[in-house]
């Protein structure tokens, strides 16, 4: 109870001032960007260079604060500040989206994606974006932008090695706040259980979960390769997500369009910048995690088609048609994404010696 007290008397602090011109002799805009993701972690120098593209093409006529590491609190808390005008913009992976709307969760069916490629198709294709939006719209929400949280959804486990799907059976995961995530683990065998970003290493450190299922770089971020908290890795990229910036879609339509132009130029900048950034930055961290010791394995193909297959009957025939996965949109992204080209997730994973 004195966390959440702490946190609305920040957001009580911040009301008043958010995205309003400050006072001087020119116009001026200053906006409150909350992150749960720590600054370190592979969004947050998404999120910065965002912050430095708009204070150069503005001539420091308009500010990005970002409040990194969850210190307005956590996903679901910020983006309902959002919604409701008390911070302009909120980060967060789009899974921690669906308790406020299911706008995102086509996206987190498991195995849609075989490649980055086909995922960044997706998320920006203009018509899924249109739609998308017309659900957000429900909420006051708008789709400002989407950062890779680094690749897709591998698995991490403190002591079992997962080496067949009969492995999964009885094991507790970490999940996020997605009923897609949460049902592909138990199409496993295994248990999701819900845990806020922030306190999920003290939850693997003390044995409430056997492991989580998050992309590589945030292993790294959150330092799971230190401690004996991560002991293994497999490569399965079973699940896509984003880190999605959501506005205050009230507040956007009432801002002039110069200021828009500018957000919307210099996010789309830093977007392009950090595709090319992410590649060499999570090879390296999953270099240094195998040197902490981490093992970082495949399974054979036999094995992997068979946790695909077990995964995709499960969550997809359960799923699609529900809110926020209509057959619809998932259609409309098969056809976005049929034609596009391209292998792998834009990073390496180097051979042991």
């Amino acid at each position: 109870m004195k966390h959440k007290l702490i946190i609305f008397s920040c957001l009580a602090v911040l009301i008043s001032g958010c995205g309003k011109p400050e006072s001087g002799d020119s116009p001026g805009y200053t906006f409150r960007l909350a992150n749960v993701l720590a600054e370190q972690d592979v969004t947050g120098y998404g999120l910065n260079k965002f912050a430095e593209l708009v204070a150069e093409k503005s001539n420091g006529r308009i500010e990005i604060k970002i409040y990194h590491g969850g210190q307005l609190g956590s996903g679901v808390e910020t983006f309902e500040a959002v919604k409701n005008g008390h911070i302009d913009m909120a980060g967060d992976s789009f899974a921690n989206l669906a308790t406020i709307t299911r706008a995102f969760e086509v996206f987190h069916l498991p195995f849609l994606f075989d490649s980055r490629n086909q995922m960044l198709a997706a998320m920006n294709s203009e018509k899924i974006q249109t739609v998308v939006n017309d659900e957000l719209a429900d909420v006051n929400l708008k789709w400002f932008s989407t950062f890779e949280i680094g690749g897709p959804r591998e698995v991490g486990t403190s002591k079992t090695k997962i080496e067949t799907l009969e492995d999964f059976e009885g094991l507790k995961f970490r999940a996020s706040r997605s009923p897609l995530e949460i049902a592909s683990q138990e199409a496993w065998g295994a248990k999701g259980v819900t845990v806020d970003w922030p306190q999920t290493p003290e939850a693997v450190r003390l044995g409430m979960v056997d492991g989580l299922t998050v992309p590589y770089a945030s292993f790294y971020s959150a330092r799971f390769h230190q401690g004996n908290l991560i002991n293994y890795i497999l490569d399965l990229n079973f699940q896509c997500y984003a880190l999605v910036v959501a506005v205050n879609a009230d507040k956007w339509n009432t801002l002039p369009q110069d200021v828009r132009d500018i957000l919307t130029d210099s996010v789309r900048e830093a977007e392009a910048w950090h595709v090319a950034f992410l590649g060499d930055y999570i090879t390296e961290n999953i270099r240094q995690m195998q040197d902490a010791g981490v093992e970082i394995y495949s399974i054979p193909e036999s094995v992997y088609q068979e946790i695909k297959d077990t995964t995709k009957r499960k969550v997809w025939d359960t799923f699609v048609g529900s809110p926020g996965v209509s057959q619809e949109k998932l259609d409309l992204i098969m056809g976005e994404i049929e034609n596009v080209e391209g292998e792998g997730w834009g990073y390496q994973i180097p051979q042991v010696q």
